[in-house]
């Protein structure tokens, strides 16, 4: 396992020892955030993401990312594929092989008519894919784990009305 920071992605959402496992073998990893590591989808930007680069500098090894849509639970906004299984996670979340995914219900009353929020993206989309991870039920319980995690720091994060 890569050496990793204690803490990883948004002022510690997760933990070196938790995304460990899902990573492949290699001496060194390199992280990757935007520029204003802010957790926001809302304000400054409409998605943002958290990678994890350990054996290419091409092609990220773990990647956390955010997304505000338009659509939510029950509206087919999962385009991950057909081998996905529907978990207990946001309002609505699946696990596969490599990553899981939710989406959650984030009202922001407070945000009204500012500019770059639109009023039908109340929805955002959570996605945590470990492309290296060994196809084991180990990997599905640790991106369950983790994907519940996000769900509940991205409603407390986000601010959500409805949030946790």
């Amino acid at each position: 396992m890569p050496s990793l920071p204690k803490n990883i992605c948004w002022d510690g959402l997760f933990t070196g020892e938790s995304v460990g496992p899902l990573l492949p073998e290699g001496k060194n990893a390199r992280l990757l955030m935007p520029a204003d590591p802010t957790f926001d989808v809302f304000e400054k930007r409409s998605s943002t993401y958290c990678k994890i680069f350990v054996t290419s500098d091409l092609r990220e090894s773990f990647l956390a990312w955010a997304e505000r849509r338009s659509s939510g639970k029950g509206t087919g906004w999962n385009h991950w594929g057909p081998s996905t299984t529907r978990i207990a996670a946001g309002d609505e979340g699946f696990v596969w092989d490599t990553g899981a995914s939710a989406v959650i219900l984030c009202e922001r009353p407070d945000l009204g008519g500012k500019p770059g929020r639109f009023k039908d993206q109340k929805y955002v989309e959570l996605a945590l894919i470990a492309k290296d991870a060994a196809n084991t039920a180990r990997t599905r319980e640790s991106l369950t784990t983790l994907i519940k995690q996000y769900a509940d720091f991205a409603k407390r994060e986000l601010k959500c009305a409805n949030g946790a």
